[in-house]
């Protein structure tokens, strides 16, 4: 059976690596894998085309690259006799339908990997959400039971024999040299070029052996970093926290009033931008922690990719975060929305009550074992199959 994987976002939000894992894996269930998206890679295991160019270019190239980019795609997959398009899910907006409604055309079956749950509750024309994920596809899947669930509440119950739970595929094999060889780990903390252009407070830090704690990846209300800074002005240990990510439809200035306010401000870094990848590695390899405070979270990537790492990481107590985290065997979990719990959670890390590297040593091995590029892409062929 043949596969094709169209994604004009890739490496622009970092789906680069889990498009490549998923590939393998397929390819090593007995698929034949074609991949369309807008990064470089030297893989052999699947047949790979570069035909989205929308990096580093103003919008309206952007949008014309995606469009011609998924007809060339389209068209390479007819070429070479492809059974199944495989499409990823975030917005389900006029883009999705125009591309759902060629794939259909054109003749394959569609299946698509429903990412977020949020904007379809959200979306502000019902009837092209309802076009876009009930009526084009032929195959629905999403990473767990939860998401499955919140995607049923939108949907027809008629489409419930389509949807699919297959786990996002861990991202060991980005840090398996931070694994291997520990001069690697320590490259990264010693590496001030990086940390002089992330913050040249950070190279102290790491001189006087502070704890730190990490909030990393895209602000938005749903992040709770709000609640990360009440909880850090309750904390009772040395501790130092780092907010490194880009803004997403909220105004900075509110967590800066926040922060201003909180009696350990001069504690708090603040790195409010994208993070290139080689920076989010330093980020990792100085911090004591990450924290993840989600009000709502689907699927949390950075809480995979911490556990890969790995680092040790407190979180929620929300349904998709306690289906991986088994609290206090390979991660923290506070009640969520609570800062009071979230500070003593904190608290019993720092300070040592809690083993810490047995958190992540135990969230290395069960990332692994759960949810390998092998295993993720034997399910997913079961899906198509």
């Amino acid at each position: 059976m043949k596969v094709g994987i169209i994604d004009p976002v890739g490496a622009k939000a970092g789906m680069d690596y889990y498009d490549l894992l998923l590939s393998m894996g397929l390819s090593e269930s007995n698929m034949e894998v074609f991949l369309y998206s807008n990064f470089d890679t030297n893989t052999n295991a699947i047949h790979y085309r570069k035909l989205f160019f929308n990096i580093d270019v103003g919008k309206l190239s952007a949008i014309n690259t995606n469009f011609i980019g998924f007809f060339k795609a389209l068209t390479d997959a007819k070429k070479n006799k492809v059974d199944w398009i495989l499409l990823h899910v975030f917005r389900a907006g006029l883009f999705d339908l125009f591309t759902f409604s060629l794939v259909k055309l054109m003749g394959f079956k569609l299946a698509v990997i429903v990412h977020d749950i949020e904007s379809l509750d959200t979306f502000s024309i019902p009837l092209i959400r309802k076009t876009v994920i009930c009526a084009l596809p032929d195959k629905r899947i999403v990473h767990n039971q939860f998401s499955k669930n919140q995607l049923l509440k939108s949907l027809s119950s008629s489409t419930a024999k389509t949807i699919s739970v297959v786990p996002h595929v861990n991202f060991t094999s980005l840090f398996e040299k931070y694994h291997s060889n520990t001069s690697h780990l320590q490259a990264l903390k010693n590496n001030t070029l990086v940390l002089n252009n992330l913050d040249t407070r950070l190279s102290n830090l790491i001189l006087s052996n502070t704890a730190v704690i990490l909030f990393f990846g895209q602000i938005k209300k749903v992040k709770g970093l709000d609640i990360l800074i009440d909880a850090f002005a309750l904390c009772k240990t040395d501790v130092h926290l780092i907010i490194a990510g880009k803004l997403r439809n909220e105004n900075w200035e509110k967590y800066n009033n926040q922060i201003e306010n909180n009696k350990n401000s001069k504690k708090i870094i603040s790195i409010i931008r994208h993070i290139t990848d080689e920076e989010r590695d330093v980020l990792f390899a100085i911090s004591t922690c990450i924290v993840l405070p989600y009000r709502e979270i689907y699927q949390s990537g950075v809480l995979l990719m911490a556990m890969s790492f790995p680092i040790p990481l407190i979180a929620s107590d929300l349904e998709p975060n306690r289906n991986i985290i088994n609290d206090h065997k390979n991660g923290l979990l506070f009640q969520s929305e609570n800062a009071a719990d979230l500070a003593r959670q904190i608290d019993d890390l720092i300070s040592g009550k809690v083993d810490a590297t047995h958190l992540k040593n135990q969230a290395l091995i069960d990332i692994k074992n759960r949810f390998s590029y092998q295993e993720i892409g034997r399910q997913m062929a079961e899906v198509l199959k």
